[in-house]
């Protein structure tokens, strides 16, 4: 499930899992939740671009919210940015002519499967616009949640917030015998269990959700060979460095006490070969 087009396609398809879902993220009651509209579904079974295809899942919640949930398991190490560029975008949503009044509360929600620099190790954050010296609320119309799977440790959060550390552990399953094991406590996660396998056996939709594992693989592969890179690129600098303090250092002996290579070598504790070596590396 953290893969963002199961996650997507399974909540599209089954409107009881979704709406369990947004009843433990926002607190709310089932019976609070009267209509949810998909505002950018995906066809399931059809091409995927990987790089242009958004995989978050944009809703409108009862008339009057906007809901922008996103499942992301690799740091690119801009979440801070991205979920507030997302955050603006879903409340710009105004047209020519509406007033400011009229524009519905817009909350980002980010399922991650890593806990971004500086963020607390907690399992779920809200997080809303305050004033630093007197904590007054300046709006209630914007906000960001922020999931953190990889806390899913955290036996406080499961005391507090049962139904998100349920979800949380389904994101995280693994095997089936673990979801059936959810599946007993929760029925929109019943549901969701039951929407997952039914897709899972789906070819078409399948292929889809290993196309996105395979990208995924692939950004980590260039990323860890970015990394590799950068540390034999800077390894072959930090040689470079030696190599041109060991000339260096040969070069001045020999001047200032006007004695051969050899003995010069011989003075700093090197030889001639590492000397030519160094010669040839700076070349």
């Amino acid at each position: 499930m953290t893969n963002d087009f199961m996650f997507k396609a399974v909540l599209q398809r089954n409107q009881t899992a979704l709406k369990g879902l947004l009843c433990a993220l926002l607190h709310m009651r089932m019976e609070e939740i009267v209509v949810v509209r998909i505002q950018n579904p995906i066809e399931i079974g059809g091409m995927i671009d990987e790089k242009k295809m958004m995989l978050d899942l944009k809703l409108e919640l009862n008339d009057s919210r906007i809901l922008d949930i996103e499942m992301q398991v690799v740091d690119e190490g801009n979440w801070s940015e991205r979920s507030l560029a997302y955050l603006c975008r879903a409340f710009d949503q105004l047209e020519k002519g509406d007033k400011y009044l009229d524009v519905k509360e817009t909350i980002h929600i980010g399922i991650l499967n890593f806990t971004p620099q500086g963020f607390p190790e907690k399992l779920y954050l809200e997080y809303y616009f305050y004033n630093l010296d007197t904590a007054h609320k300046y709006s209630d119309k914007m906000s960001i949640r922020v999931l953190q799977l990889n806390q899913l440790k955290k036996e406080l959060d499961e005391q507090i917030r049962p139904e998100i550390y349920n979800w949380a552990q389904l994101f995280k399953a693994e095997t089936w015998e673990e979801m059936r094991m959810l599946a007993e406590r929760d029925e929109s996660i019943k549901e969701c269990i039951f929407t997952y396998k039914e897709l899972t056996a789906d070819e078409k939709a399948r292929m889809q959700s290993e196309a996105r594992d395979d990208y995924y693989r692939r950004l980590n592969w260039a990323e860890e060979r970015g990394i590799r890179k950068g540390m034999e690129k800077g390894m072959e600098q930090a040689q470079k460095e030696t190599a041109r303090t060991l000339v260096s250092n040969v070069n001045h002996v020999m001047e200032s006490f006007r004695v051969d290579l050899e003995r010069a070598c011989e003075g700093i504790g090197t030889t001639v070969e590492a000397y030519q070596a160094a010669k040839e590396l700076m070349e």
